[in-house]
Parts: structure tokens; C-alpha cells; sequence
């Protein structure tokens, strides 16, 4: 318990939001606490100035909060802002962000394909960061392309400082050096690792994994969180026993893996690079520490993502120009609340699994069966329809 004459303060890192239910979110862990109304009345109270004395906690929330790190008692008044984040139903917690669709490599499973050199306008970003703060979002992903080769990087490093939400920089990790990883204002930084030097220089070109590596090296020396991110192709899959060793021994916090989907350069390579999808799917257990974009209730196909392509459209993901919620020009919230949704009562799967998996992928099920029909990767991966046979 904090002494009588102590003062209760949000952690820093920690603020407060309103999505479907109340909820108490960490940007420095990614940690996310659901409340009850009361719980989350008194902790919109600790700005710094609420003593101790005058709180109204049950003993044992607050002991878990001052644990935790969501609370911390000061010895005297410590002034902060109380912000509460106040989104919709369902609630867009994680935001991707396309800087560019420019690259310095030339990845033949990129799904943007021979992209015509477009860059988002600084003005949307300032906007768009703003409201999604307003809004109570989790994670701000910015992306590309390249984001490193985006003209106003420098800024949107600094528009990320000090936000309610956790930012993640996605990257091929080639162009980060000691200076430039000591500047970052990301919590995090994800970079694309597609197999060992082989594997991975195969799709990306000759030199890049050692580059990606030095960038690796450089992120490690400032002591950012670095996160890695792989495309399972049939040229890797004999690689990820050492890849998975590499994401251990650097820390990262977190492994992905997915498979491409055929679109942009992939699709004239595809007979080279496409994996076996049922040797793929046995691969996708080994991802680690990263929360995945499950669907919440009855919504399927990533419930609470969207993605504002650099031509200012907010869509459902980078693959989909058609389902979308339009411009965010009159408003990041009034293009989630217009962007088309599907509920998993409106996909043609009947499957035990389904609320677990959520449909899957919605690009990869159209190619395979259309929009609503079931995502072949995921039937695999959950052992399910002819898919697994």
C-alpha cells in the first residue's frame, strides 16, 4: 500500500480508453486491462494530485495496479494529463499507416507490385494521428513500402512522441544505422526477416540480409524493442529452425509468420515462391509474443484493423482497394463508421473453429472462393475441410 501522504499518478506510458468495454492501456508493455466503470471513474481521478487518503480503490486493485506499473505513488504532487480515449463499436484499435509505396528493394513476393512512386501528405498523417489518439487506438503501425525513403519521416517520428497509443515502425531494416536508431520515437520497431541469408536474399536481393542484420544490430545498441516479421515462401522453409533461433537470441518480442498472397509481383512468381500451403500451415504455430487481430464478437476479417493507403483512402487492409471506408479527408472516425463489415454469420463456413479462427484471410479466401468463402491457409492450420484432406 502507498504511504498516507502519497499521491497517485497513471504510470507513464499509461492511459485510459473506452472501447467496447473500459480499459486501462500500456504502451510501454501492450498490455491491455479491462475494468469495471468504477475502477475506471477512480483512475481518471489519478493526475498526479489524488492523495492517497482520498482514493476510493479497493485495497487489492490498487496493490495490482501499483504492481503492475499502471499506478505509481509520488512522494508529492506530480501533475499529468488525464486523457480518455473514446472509440466505436467495434472499436479500431490498430492502425496502419502507408507513408509510401516506394521501396530501395525490389521484393518479388511485394504485394504493391511496380507502385508509381505515391506519398502520403504530411497534413493527413498530423490529422489522422490526432483523431486516432482521440479515439482510444492501441497500435499506430506506420508502413509502406518503405517508410525510412517517405520525404517527411523526420516528421512523423516526431508526431509519434508522447502519444496514447504504441507505435511500431515496419521496415526491411537496410537503411537504419546507429544515428538513425538512437533518433527513433517508435516503441517498437518490426523488421522483415524472410529466412537466413539464403532464403531471405533470394526474394529480397544479394546483401540484404546482412543489411537488415546491421540494422538489426543498430535498433539493439539503442535499446529499442525490435520485433521481426516473415513471409513463409518455398524458398525458407528449411530455414526457420535457424530463424527462430536468430528471433530468440536477439530478443525480439515478437514473431510473425503468414504466407503471401498473390498479388502485385508475387503473382508472376508464384510458381517459384508459393509454399505448399499444408507444410506452411504447420509453421504458423512457432509465431510468438505478438496479439493477434482477432475478430470480436460476430465480426470477422480483422475487427478492429484498418489501413490508410498513401492515397488517403482508409481500407480494410493493404490488399483491398474495394472495401473500404473512403477518403479520411472529412475524418479518420466517420471512415471506420462507413467502411463495410462482415460478421462471421456471413461467411459460407460452417466450422466448429470459426469464431476462433475468424474467417481468416478475406484477400486469400476471394482468390480461392470468394469473399465469403473459407480461407484455405486457416481450414489447414485448424486441420478443417477439404483444405486438410
Amino acid at each position: 500500500m502507498p504511504s498516507a501522504g502519497s499521491f497517485l499518478r497513471l504510470g507513464d506510458g499509461v492511459f485510459i480508453k473506452h472501447l467496447e468495454f473500459p480499459a486501462v492501456y500500456n504502451t510501454v508493455t501492450d498490455d491491455v486491462y479491462e475494468v469495471d466503470p468504477d475502477g475506471f471513474e477512480e483512475l481518471s481521478r489519478c493526475d498526479g494530485t489524488l492523495a492517497s487518503s482520498a482514493s476510493v480503490f479497493p485495497r487489492e486493485f490498487l496493490d495490482f495496479c501499483l504492481e503492475e506499473r499502471v499506478l505509481v505513488a509520488e512522494p508529492e504532487p506530480r501533475p499529468r494529463e488525464v486523457r480518455i480515449g473514446r472509440n466505436e463499436v467495434p472499436s479500431l484499435r490498430y492502425l496502419m499507416v502507408e507513408l509510401t509505396d516506394r521501396c530501395n528493394l525490389k521484393c518479388l513476393h511485394c504485394y504493391l507490385g511496380e507502385s508509381g512512386g505515391e506519398d502520403i501528405r504530411i497534413e493527413t498523417v498530423a490529422d489522422v494521428l490526432d483523431e486516432f489518439e482521440l479515439m482510444g487506438g492501441l497500435r499506430l503501425v506506420v508502413t509502406g513500402g518503405e517508410p525510412l525513403v517517405y520525404p517527411g519521416f523526420d516528421t512523423v517520428n516526431e508526431l509519434v512522441r508522447g502519444r496514447a497509443f504504441r507505435a511500431i515502425l515496419v521496415t526491411n531494416g537496410t537503411l537504419i544505422d546507429d544515428g538513425l536508431a538512437a533518433r527513433l520515437n517508435f516503441h517498437e520497431v518490426q523488421v522483415s526477416l524472410d529466412g537466413m541469408e539464403e532464403g531471405h536474399d533470394f526474394i529480397r536481393g544479394t546483401g540484404s540480409f546482412r543489411s537488415s542484420l546491421d540494422g538489426i544490430a543498430s535498433l539493439r545498441r539503442a535499446g529499442a524493442d525490435v520485433s521481426i516479421a516473415t513471409m513463409i515462401h518455398s524458398r525458407n522453409l528449411g530455414e526457420l529452425d535457424a530463424l527462430e533461433e536468430l528471433a530468440t537470441d536477439i530478443g525480439a518480442v515478437s514473431w510473425t509468420l503468414d504466407v503471401p498472397c498473390e498479388a502485385g509481383r508475387l503473382s508472376a512468381n508464384a510458381g517459384r515462391l508459393l509454399p505448399d500451403l499444408e507444410l506452411a500451415a504447420e509453421q504458423l504455430e512457432r509465431a510468438f509474443g505478438s496479439e493477434q487481430h482477432e475478430p470480436s464478437g460476430d465480426w470477422a476479417c480483422g475487427a478492429h484493423l484498418a489501413f490508410l493507403k498513401a492515397n488517403g483512402t482508409l481500407a480494410k487492409c493493404g490488399f483491398f482497394d474495394d472495401w473500404s471506408g473512403g477518403l479520411v479527408a472529412g475524418g479518420l472516425r466517420e471512415a471506420w463508421l462507413r467502411m463495410p463489415r462482415l460478421r462471421l454469420s456471413d461467411l459460407d463456413c460452417d466450422c466448429e473453429f470459426l469464431s476462433e479462427c475468424g474467417g481468416g484471410c478475406r484477400f486469400r479466401a476471394r482468390s480461392s472462393s470468394g469473399r465469403t468463402g473459407p480461407d484455405p491457409l486457416k481450414c489447414l492450420q485448424f486441420g478443417v475441410g477439404e483444405h486438410s484432406n
